[in-house]
């Protein structure tokens, strides 16, 4: 069994290739060449948890990438210097059951959902976007960024952080970045955005249907897990909302407290992700209207990305 550690999967995979590989993911999921069931938590009883999340890609002539993600959520961590989510993925051969490898995934995480959001902003977004909004300054941000970063340019990146001094580091470790400030206001950060992307463990609402200029486009990465929200109730009542997966969304997603109470149904939604990649749903539709991406991270992303990087670590030991 082969150990894959992160400096590894850095070195394999860069934004490019991380945005094409989940589009694979997304053309295969449309073609049902995909198996993914619920994910597992396990909550302790002080509110962390772990999560297992299985899955398997039919890759046609390359084979079936099949194994399980085992992440755990520790919101607390960064106040004792360590990182909120921990990730490991187990590969396994479709043949014989087999371990083929243990793959260090904090950044496969980290990667799959920013390319997923980058997807989602290619489809949904309008063109040419000036602002930027982030709230939330922690790691995913930050990927968040890169990805987005690559495909427009900016001409303002707004930060905003639950803690002031959160963004304030934020800005000065990516001070490469040009144009991009602190706000200690969210209301300030968020106004006038063109592309808003919510990070945050959050579990009431934070960005107000009021603050969001027509033909803005969010991509809602923090809601994990039941009871996370992050935007306005509102704000998804009168949008046009795509998911990545229905089925993980509405017990996990931003759309998971509205649904549980009623308020946001299947007839609600627009359209799953795979549905526009795969060309058989509009993604914009109009100038005007306010597009959200609820994104949940998919286990076949997980599984698809650490198969890439085995396949090609391999090359390299033959």
């Amino acid at each position: 069994m082969l150990l894959i550690n992160e400096q590894t999967v850095r070195r394999i995979i860069d934004e490019d290739c991380a945005l094409r590989l989940a589009k694979q993911v997304f053309l295969l999921i449309a073609r049902g060449k995909t198996g993914m069931p619920p994910k597992i938590y396990l909550t302790l009883p002080h509110g962390d948890d772990f999560r297992a999340m299985p899955a398997y890609l039919d890759l046609g002539g390359a084979g079936v990438a099949c194994g399980v993600k085992w992440v755990s959520v520790f919101p607390d961590n960064p106040r004792r210097g360590r990182p909120t989510v921990n990730a490991v993925i187990l590969l396994n051969s479709s043949k014989s059951g087999q371990t083929l490898a243990m793959v260090e995934a904090n950044a496969i995480t980290a990667l799959r959902t920013a390319a997923t959001a980058a997807l989602a902003t290619r489809y949904l977004a309008r063109p040419h976007p000036q602002k930027l909004a982030l709230v939330g300054a922690g790691l995913q941000a930050e990927y968040q960024l890169r990805a987005l970063a690559v495909r427009a340019r900016f001409s303002e990146i707004a930060v905003w952080a639950p803690r002031p001094e959160e963004a304030a580091a934020f800005c000065s470790r990516l001070r490469a970045f040009k144009n991009m400030s602190a706000y200690a206001r969210l209301e300030d950060c968020v106004r006038g955005a063109d592309i808003i992307t919510t990070c945050t463990p959050s579990r009431r609402p934070l960005v107000k249907k009021a603050w969001v200029k027509k033909g803005a486009h969010i991509n809602a990465i923090g809601a994990d897990a039941r009871g996370k929200e992050e935007l306005d109730p509102a704000l998804l009542r009168d949008a046009t909302v795509v998911v990545d997966a229905w089925d993980q969304a509405s017990h996990s997603g931003e759309i998971n407290v509205p649904v549980s109470r009623g308020a946001f149904t299947r007839r609600d939604l627009h359209a799953e992700l795979a549905a526009i990649v795969a060309g058989r749903k509009k993604g914009r539709r109009t100038a005007e209207e306010i597009t959200v991406f609820d994104s949940t991270g998919l286990a076949v992303l997980d599984i698809h990305f650490a198969h890439f990087v085995y396949g090609e670590h391999s090359k390299k030991r033959a």
